[in-house]
């Protein structure tokens, strides 16, 4: 007979990787990540992926970085005619790298400054759109972690910080939607 183990995460912003304990918190359970990595000592590539993109052509994004090429790059993983798309700008590559590195490799900075409770009684259960990141050194995935950008019940404060990071994502998400549109007129007009 196989067990099988499901483990429910809430509002989560934080991570689970292979020296990841239980620990309590006031309401809830949450995973506790016990180690801290450094970028380019102990990770040499970083993927983020963008779940559940509302009002976005696709269902999800991702956002990979290669300390190795020094390039980052979009596109959708699932589909094979997308083409992927380079991010050129190094402020966009530096705020993307530095993000990683203060909320999920060093964690010097909270996510979430704030919760607060919704003013109903309703319960709003839905996909919620979530930040997967991993984190690799060569080839081998060391850290693995999410971070949910909505819940049902409270209204989330994020640090600005992140705050930046997110609105940077949400705005390469779609220059990616135009890029590709674009690509595939190129393509059509070709035939």
């Amino acid at each position: 007979m196989t067990g099988i183990s499901i483990f429910i995460l809430s509002n989560s912003n934080y991570c689970w990787s292979k020296d990841a304990i239980f620990n309590e918190n006031s309401d809830r359970i949450k995973w506790c990540d016990t180690q801290s990595y450094q970028f380019e000592k102990d990770i040499d590539s970083i993927v983020v992926i963008y779940w559940n993109a509302w009002g976005n052509s696709y269902d999800q994004y991702t956002f990979s970085y290669s300390s190795m090429t020094g390039k980052m790059l979009v596109y959708v993983d699932y589909m094979e005619s997308c083409p992927k798309y380079c991010i050129d700008s190094s402020e966009q590559i530096n705020l993307f790298i530095s993000s990683i590195n203060d909320f999920y490799l060093n964690k010097t900075i909270p996510i979430i400054e704030e919760k607060k409770k919704y003013n109903t009684d309703e319960h709003s259960e839905y996909d919620i759109p979530t930040f997967i990141i991993e984190c690799y050194k060569q080839g081998n995935r060391v850290l693995h972690s999410f971070t949910s950008l909505e819940n049902g019940d409270y209204e989330l404060v994020f640090n600005h910080k992140f705050e930046r990071f997110k609105n940077m994502i949400f705005s390469m998400v779609k220059k990616y939607d135009i890029y590709v549109e674009n690509y595939g007129n190129t393509m059509e007009s070709n035939k």
